[in-house]
């Protein structure tokens, strides 16, 4: 006679060591589950199984038999007494042990759950010889959300895989190109906002050169904003020296007497606190017409898509223009652009870093489809 205690990775795993050591004889005195492992205690000893007063398990189905299944056919209970498993867990009625093997049961359900996630669902129309074959399969196994593919779908359900590929890309770039993203460098104020490292200061420099060469207004200025006049702005001066145009830092307090002077262009790098750049913008906005005032958003081609949809959150209601930068860096992939149709975003520009002078495009959709063509 003896009494054993044994861990393992789940239930039938430690009924099976239990059995083997003690024989078909053994009786399970308790179960415990404790850091992701499955404890019994189980015995063969005449004398304490008496004392424990417990039946015996054989296999891991018994556990069903014993606690989930009524022997004895009684006719079935109305709704109203149907009990959860969080209610026969609390239970004084239950003994521990039926407390810990619930507990057990209800652990294995959760992860059966948890593994069912991982299923991907598609179609029967969606499939062809192969799954890998199908074209939103494929598309989802590059990183383009589900729901964009879904909404997406009629623009290639009826073409073979290459055609619609593109089809699908050629539509996504209609929805991410800003109309009319052109008449930018004819715009009085150009307002550049973003992170700190996203190139907001680098594209100040660059639409300023693109501006210079429309010659609709005179040389374009510069203009660092900042919450304070103190604050340093080299990099600006440095482009300004570069470019041979003015450059100036004036505090957000006397900004807006600044542009009043209609004759001149002025592109605006803003380095403030978000909530005082937006407070400021909103305030523009409503001094300006469309025409006369742009936002332009930096986001870089490095930023993920956390950063992207958190981004794109903070400045939504100033509906700014997104100029995608660093693209010579780093390439977006399909899991960023689906951040951006998210988020509504309006591409206008794209730019690299490695040259000030004719290194930004307007974005149209022939470009962008191309861009998406290359790297999606």
């Amino acid at each position: 006679m003896a009494t054993i205690t044994v861990t393992a990775k789940d239930t039938a795993s430690a009924m099976e060591d239990v059995f083997e050591q003690l024989g078909d004889d053994a009786y399970i005195i308790e179960t415990t589950k404790k850091n992701g492992k499955v404890s019994m205690h189980a015995t063969n000893d005449s004398l304490l199984l008496k004392e424990k007063n417990r039946s015996s398990v054989k296999a891991f189905s018994k556990i069903f038999d014993s606690k989930l299944i009524d022997p004895n056919l009684t006719p079935k209970k109305a709704v109203s007494e149907i009990v959860s498993t969080e209610d026969v867990l609390s239970s004084k009625k239950i003994s521990p042990v039926s407390k810990d093997d619930f507990e057990i049961l209800k652990n294995e359900i959760s992860s059966l759950k948890s593994m069912m996630r991982g299923l991907m669902i598609t179609q029967r129309d969606g499939l062809k010889v192969e799954l890998g074959y199908s074209l939103p399969v494929q598309l989802m196994q590059a990183g383009f959300s589900s729901e964009l593919i879904e909404s997406f779908s009629n623009n290639f359900n009826e073409l073979d895989e290459e055609r619609g590929r593109f089809s699908f890309l050629r539509s996504l770039s209609r929805r991410l190109v800003a109309p009319f993203a052109e008449n930018i460098y004819d715009t009085r104020v150009i307002a550049l906002i973003g992170s700190s490292g996203s190139g907001k200061t680098t594209l100040a420099a660059k639409i300023a050169a693109c501006c210079a060469e429309t010659a609709k207004f005179d040389t374009p200025v510069l203009v660092s904003v900042t919450e304070t006049s103190s604050q340093s702005t080299d990099d600006l001066k440095a482009f300004g020296r570069l470019l041979n145009m003015p450059v100036k830092q004036v505090g957000i307090k006397f900004l807006p007497n600044l542009l009043k002077e209609k004759g001149t262009q002025y592109i605006l790098d803003i380095s403030m606190e978000t909530s005082k750049t937006i407070k400021f913008l909103e305030e523009a906005t409503n001094l300006f017409s469309p025409s006369e005032f742009k936002i332009v958003q930096t986001l870089a081609g490095n930023f993920n898509k956390q950063m992207i949809s958190h981004q794109t959150a903070l400045f939504d209601k100033l509906e700014p223009l997104i100029a995608l930068t660093k693209l010579d860096e780093c390439e977006l992939s399909p899991i960023e652009l689906s951040a951006l149709i998210s988020a509504r975003a309006q591409i206008a520009l794209l730019t690299g870093t490695k040259s000030i002078v004719g290194a930004i495009a307007i974005a149209s959709e022939a470009i962008l489809s191309q861009y998406l063509k290359e790297n999606c």
